[in-house]
């Protein structure tokens, strides 16, 4: 049996941006939260597989994974430097030790990213693996939310959006808008609710139109989408594989909560919600939406992200994720509790702690208070990584000796029947954590 290599490629849309574009401006989240991410993809490894991360994982995490049947080798970079050096991807690193990590993977091995990144398919003919990619210029193209706006034209699915290609562009369409409520401006490369802005009044819309048109003056382009903000009740997505041959298999419809436009967490949709979808044609869009990507040009994994609006208006497509997707990762969570009759709920607790914190301790503290998911205790958490939270970079402060960590606890809380279950487990592991000079931030 064939093995695969799991990468974390979170980091990818830091190379999809085009140089000359015009963004908005924004804060930016930090890279030490994204890049020790890629522990969170062991779900989707079988006991064959190998999981390529930046930084070692937790050996304490590594072992309680195991006793609940995650067998997959670990692998991370051997090069502290480069691990540390956010520029670099994950295909740089290994591209940087080619010949050291060439004797540790099985013959005949497959990769499968996160998302697909430049030098992909170098990586690919390099290590031999046996793989084919699209472009790279296709997975931008799809990723794109002007390619979601024009989808939606070409399916015939209401478009309340425009494209704006200048800041007059973006002043014209916004004024209209105002009319009637609060407007939506996305950048189109943006991921996870970034670059997305909230514009309520005619004087913020005029102040970003005249700093976007001091760009235009230095050279840079604008593009951006523009839509009202929809009275929506419910955000979703659709997990999907398009095969080379452009057959698309469905894998899953999950349910979402968002915080201020950026992803908090995932539960399956339930039999219920499904129901609904496929009553309102959903999955026969689903269909064609697949259709058109593979005619783009792109094959692989695909999340189509979805809402349901108070009015009971279904919005299929709202915009593609050409790439694996945290929807998929808590996919493959919920399978694996399905032998418990159990769900997943997939999120994470934002939280800051001192130095001498470690994930022994949080697994301690957690398996005291009957906290901690085991196979004999089904009333717990399951955590899902440590470097988010205590990994290298993860610092609060500039100073790299600093002694406050700052970051996030990714984790699944299984449930019964009710997701409320689930955010009910999650709020009392959030008092036990404060036990560990651990401070939980909103």
């Amino acid at each position: 049996m064939k093995s695969t290599v799991v990468l974390g490629t979170f980091d990818s849309e830091a190379w999809w941006r085009s140089p000359h574009g015009s963004t908005l401006p924004s804060m930016n989240s930090s890279q030490a939260v994204t890049m020790g991410m890629d522990e969170l993809l062991f779900p989707l490894c079988k006991e064959q597989d190998l999981l390529f991360t930046r930084q070692p994982m937790d050996e304490h995490l590594r072992s309680y994974l195991s006793r609940l049947g995650y067998t997959f080798t670990p692998i991370h970079c051997r090069n502290p430097v480069h691990a540390d050096d956010y520029r670099l991807h994950v295909f740089d690193l290994l591209m940087a030790d080619a010949s050291y990590y060439q004797q540790l993977l099985p013959q005949d091995t497959i990769i499968s990213p996160y998302s697909i990144l430049s030098d992909a398919n170098e990586v690919v003919r390099r290590f031999s693996f046996g793989n084919h990619f699209p472009s790279l210029d296709t997975v931008r193209a799809v990723n794109s939310k002007i390619y979601s706006h024009e989808l939606r034209q070409r399916l015939g699915i209401r478009n309340s959006s425009s494209i704006a290609e200048s800041s007059e562009e973006l002043l014209t369409y916004g004024l209209q808008l105002l009319r009637t409520g609060q407007v939506l401006v996305k950048d189109p490369l943006g991921v996870s609710g970034k670059g997305n802005m909230l514009i309520s009044s005619e004087r913020m819309l005029r102040r970003i139109a005249a700093y976007l048109q001091e760009q235009e003056n230095r050279g840079k382009q604008t593009q951006f989408i523009i839509e009202p903000l929809l009275d929506k009740t419910e955000d979703f997505s659709c997990q999907l594989f398009i095969t080379e041959q452009g057959e698309a298999e469905l894998l899953s419809v999950q349910r979402m909560v968002n915080e201020a436009f950026s992803y908090a967490g995932s539960y399956p949709a339930g039999s219920g919600f499904t129901r609904m979808l496929r009553d309102k044609g959903y999955f026969s869009i689903m269909e064609d939406a697949c259709k058109d990507l593979f005619e783009t040009g792109y094959h692989g994994e695909v999340c189509i992200d979805s809402m349901l609006l108070a009015s009971g208006e279904l919005v299929p497509i709202v915009e593609i994720n050409a790439r694996k997707s945290m929807g998929l990762i808590n996919h493959h969570l919920n399978n694996d509790l399905q032998q418990y009759s159990l769900f997943s709920f997939l999120t994470f607790i934002p939280a800051g702690c001192a130095a001498e914190v470690t994930m022994l301790h949080v697994l301690e503290v957690l398996q005291a208070n009957g906290l901690l998911f085991t196979q004999e205790n089904r009333q717990g958490i399951i955590p899902l990584g440590a470097n988010t939270l205590f990994g290298s970079g993860n610092t609060a402060f500039a100073d790299a000796e600093s002694e406050w960590r700052k970051g996030k606890l990714y984790v699944a809380a299984p449930y019964a029947s009710d997701v409320s279950e689930a955010f009910t487990l999650i709020q009392r592991v959030k008092d036990v954590l404060k036990s560990l000079t651990i401070k939980v931030y909103n």
